[in-house]
């Protein structure tokens, strides 16, 4: 009896945890997204099929509006004055992210494997813990310390509070992430003045997936941040970077204007799709060669655990890392292949030795390993270093 009164009482508990969904106040997300390419197919229109078959035809899919949209933005004089287009790409990767922030400001004072940071990129996209970081990485250097300090945390109570197994059986996510909206508007909510200041040719975009029709969007911040006024802005711009962080089951579900949105990376880890074929061929007359930059807030193996218990909560972890690897892998190839005439370089976490402690096994942010992760990313981390940035073929 003991027993079961102690299950009925932490159900009662796990009610009283709320499981109504983040809402933001935007009714007007559709009108500054457009559709991201989700095959190689679909983005690589050059694929070698004849006249009239699928390949051929790809470039007039929904997703060859992301490149128009960043085209249509670049004049002539524009083109002409600026030098080699950089593109920065973010991943995503939870706690992760404190690895790409440490790695960012290393690179700010410090060449990375022959390479030196842009001063400003042409392109910022980021997906997930990549969408947070891309407001202070679109902003340029001056924003490395409020970046690498938003990656400090003293408690995971700062960014999400969790709920356990029981809420998670009962409404499908382990943790709230009001905290994190929070977080995000008093630190990132300050700088939508500073994005919409930016030179109107270059863009800031977030992966962001639509829980009804299963498609992944770009949301334009940059069109947000310079078109839309008051609170509506604010809950356009946060709200996208809080959709493109809603893992499933870990995190509770965000709605945008009512409509439920999933995070970026359940389709890509990384995106550029569009984007950067419209500026390699903006550039092609300029005999300028471009860069894209992906920058990996993680490892690209899955890890290797040393038991998986046959139970559900267990499975479903490992089962969400190893698919999210397959994603990741899968979206770095996919840049590769959609930025013909511009380089591709990428950077991992690769090497590192954060491990959590038994007792932090289940913190989704533990502060610990986040200060382990940023100092790998500067390089200060033991005798280890963080691989430098490396070539991958486009072709």
């Amino acid at each position: 009896m003991r027993k079961v009164l102690i299950i009925l009482l932490a159900l009662g508990l796990s009610a009283c945890a709320t499981d109504r969904p983040l809402s933001f106040g935007c009714t007007r997300l559709a009108d500054f997204s457009v559709p991201v390419p989700e095959t190689p197919i679909e983005y690589a229109p050059d694929l070698g099929s004849a006249p009239g078959e699928v390949g051929a035809a790809s470039a007039e899919l929904p997703g060859s509006e992301l490149g128009r949209a960043f085209a249509a933005g670049m004049g002539g004089a524009r083109i002409a004055a600026a030098g080699p287009p950089s593109v920065l790409v973010l991943s995503g990767g939870g706690q992760w992210g404190a690895f790409g922030a440490g790695y960012l400001r290393r690179w700010t004072s410090t060449p990375i494997g022959g390479e030196v940071r842009p001063v400003v990129f042409d392109i910022v996209t980021g997906v997930s813990t990549g969408s947070l970081q891309a407001t202070y990485a679109f902003l340029g250097s001056t924003q490395d310390e409020g970046l690498v300090a938003a990656y400090r945390i003293a408690s995971e109570g700062q960014l999400v509070q969790r709920h356990g197994n029981l809420f998670f059986i009962r409404h499908a996510s382990m943790a709230d992430t009001a905290p994190l909206e929070r977080y995000v508007r008093a630190r990132v909510g300050p700088l939508i003045d500073r994005v919409a200041a930016q030179d109107p040719a270059r863009k800031l975009y977030v992966g962001i997936v639509d829980g009804l029709t299963g498609r992944m969007i770009a949301v334009d911040l940059t069109r947000i941040s310079r078109e839309m006024t008051g609170p509506e802005r604010t809950d356009c711009y946060v709200g996208a970077l809080l959709g493109s962080s809603a893992v499933p089951v870990v995190f509770r579900q965000v709605r945008i204007g009512g409509r439920p949105y999933l995070d970026g990376g359940v389709r890509q880890s990384v995106f550029v799709t569009g984007v950067t074929r419209a500026a390699g061929e903006a550039f092609a007359a300029t005999a300028r060669r471009g860069t894209v930059y992906v920058l990996i807030n993680g490892d690209v193996t899955p890890g290797v655990i040393s038991e998986l218990p046959p139970k559900l909560l267990p499975t479903i972890g490992r089962l969400r890392s190893i698919v999210f690897n397959q994603v990741e892998l899968a979206s770095i190839y996919g840049v590769a292949r959609s930025t013909p005439g511009m380089r591709t370089m990428v950077a991992t976490a690769a090497g590192h030795d954060c491990v959590a402690r038994p007792d932090e096994e289940e913190e989704v942010f533990s502060p610990r390993v986040m200060e382990c992760l940023r100092a790998f990313g500067e390089g200060q981390h033991g005798a280890h270093q963080p691989e430098p940035w490396r070539s991958v073929a486009s072709r």
